[in-house]
């Protein structure tokens, strides 16, 4: 795929992304979750490009080779998104007439938020996005499910969003995709796996149930975190291209 390097500005702080041209007037900008990369997300960019799409991969603020030096695990991510979907519209017009988000983990819950920020997105995918703030730290991953755990998981839940608070000035609530999901100003489809031990499957209906029309889920029988393309490639590129091509083209 041929592309080209690109940097843009969120509050200031230098992004760096690739914009990968395709034989559309739709841009679908892919946006990773946390503690990964643009690089990680070549996967998704190689079958969206197949498909035709123009593609924006970028580096979240403190991650990759983008500027920053702490993340908010999603609202000030929104804003990253929000920057790149700009722009597009001022440096890639005739690319991004329609603009779609495929948001991984974090990613999602920015994508969910950003579309409640702006009418210049016009679909979202959130593939194990959480509904919450916690979940998007992979805290249940790093600590442990086992009962014995369980007070030791609360205790650093707690004294996490206390220094989130502290560091970001975003308190809990205001950093939920729950929160914002009835507010979208696009249509999503929700994907999630089943046995996802790092953001639960629940989060995924309480998305679904809050969000308006046009909505849509897919639940992955046997799939963990974002594990669905993995696992499940031919359905999965299937229904992200079919979501994407009803209300981007």
């Amino acid at each position: 795929m041929n592309y080209s390097e690109i940097t843009f500005k969120s509050d200031d702080i230098k992004l760096k992304g690739w914009f990968i041209p395709g034989d559309s007037n739709a841009t679908i900008v892919i946006a990773h979750g946390y503690g990964g990369n643009k690089a990680g997300c070549l996967d998704y960019a190689e079958f969206l490009h197949k498909a035709g799409y123009n593609l924006l991969l970028f580096d979240f603020r403190a991650h990759g080779e983008s500027g920053g030096n702490w993340t908010s695990n999603g609202y000030y991510e929104s804003d990253d998104i929000i920057a790149a979907v700009n722009y597009l519209k001022e440096n890639f017009s005739t690319y991004a007439e329609k603009i779609g988000v495929l948001g991984i983990s974090m990613g999602g819950k920015a994508a969910i938020i950003a579309s409640a920020k702006t009418e210049d997105i016009d679909a979202v995918i959130a593939d194990s996005a959480p509904a919450g703030f916690i979940e998007s730290m992979n805290l249940r991953e790093r600590v442990g499910m086992k009962s014995s755990k369980i007070i030791s998981l609360f205790i650093i839940e707690d004294l996490v969003s206390y220094l989130y608070e502290l560091q970001t000035g975003i308190d809990e609530d205001r950093n939920k995709a729950l929160n914002y999901v009835n507010r979208m100003n696009s249509a999503m489809l929700i994907i999630h796996g089943d046995k996802d031990r790092i953001v639960p499957v629940k989060d995924a209906y309480l998305l679904y149930e809050r969000a308006k029309k046009p909505k849509s889920i897919w639940i992955v029988n046997n799939t963990g975190h974002h594990g669905a393309l993995q696992w499940h490639r031919v359905e999965y590129e299937g229904n992200v291209i079919r979501f994407f091509d009803l209300y981007l083209k």
